[in-house]
């Protein structure tokens, strides 16, 4: 309190901590910040040491991110901040040789939240693309829950297609894993070596035959359904499935007709029982 000419005036603040504390909405704004950060300093780094410190800094705020987004459930930022989180726990997955969250992932309480909180959400379909690059059972189980459960055709559509993918890809890791017994482990430390061993010893061929089911139900069920990043549902199914059914290593190669350096017409077949290398190329 204080006097001026006689009069008492009381003096009323918050706390100079308080004051000069960052709304909820601005955190999240620099979180998302560090994030561009780091990952471009990913991209430019040019040691271990480097690429350590890139990764420390996301490992550093990404549970800060969920931290917000849990005592923050009603602000408009909060759906995009676990959206964000499962970003960027991927990015460490994906990119960098972080050894990961064990029991106490981020993304998984994620995940969990999204599907408690926000299965309706017409914005789900974002949640989704970023989760298809996934490898845990926690993503498989949000991409099944999302087709299943969401009232909008799109969501479902997109759903469907990014779960045929997830599970495809998913194929593909196992397959260079097993070459890979450095990257086997890293995978046991990071997604339970129980885990790793029970898809290891799935039936590949219904594995697959799942895969392919769920492509065909994206191609005739959501056919013109449309990507965010152009084309349509059906048409990247139908891309897809002729991937895996004609271009997968094992498959018999497709014919080619073309003319070779010196303008002789040829076919593949022709070669074949031999080995033969092709070699793309264009001029712009």
């Amino acid at each position: 309190m204080t006097h001026i000419g006689g009069i008492l005036v009381l003096l009323l603040g918050l706390p100079v901590a308080a004051r000069d504390e960052p709304q909820p909405a601005e955190q999240y704004k620099t979180l998302v910040k560090e994030f561009g950060v780091a990952a471009q300093g990913l991209w430019n780094a040019t040691t271990d040491d480097e690429r350590m410190k890139a990764a420390e800094r996301v490992a550093k705020s990404t549970p800060q991110l969920l931290e917000l987004a849990e005592k923050n459930p009603n602000e408009p930022f909060a759906f995009d901040a676990l959206v964000q989180v499962i970003t960027q726990e991927l990015w460490l997955e994906n990119n960098t040789l972080h050894p990961g969250f064990g029991k106490d992932s981020p993304s998984v309480r994620a995940l969990a939240i999204l599907t408690r909180d926000h299965i309706k959400s017409d914005k789900l379909s974002d949640a989704t693309r970023r989760v298809q690059y996934g490898f845990r059972k926690e993503c498989e189980t949000f991409l099944r829950t999302v087709m299943e459960k969401s009232p909008h055709k799109e969501v479902q559509a997109l759903a469907c297609l990014r779960l045929a993918q997830f599970l495809s890809a998913r194929l593909q890791r196992l397959d260079i894993l097993k070459d890979k017994p450095e990257l086997a482990k890293r995978y046991e430390g990071i997604f339970g070596k129980d885990y790793l061993e029970a898809l290891q010893r799935q039936d590949r061929d219904k594995a697959i035959e799942e895969v392919e089911g769920l492509f065909e139900q994206a191609a005739e069920k959501y056919a013109d359904v449309k990507q965010p990043f152009g084309g349509t549902v059906g048409e990247r199914a139908k891309s897809e499935l002729y991937e895996i059914r004609n271009l997968s290593v094992g498959k018999v190669a497709p014919d080619i007709d073309g003319e070779d350096q010196d303008g002789k017409r040829f076919k593949l077949s022709d070669y074949r029982g031999k080995v033969v290398l092709l070699y793309f190329w264009s001029e712009f």
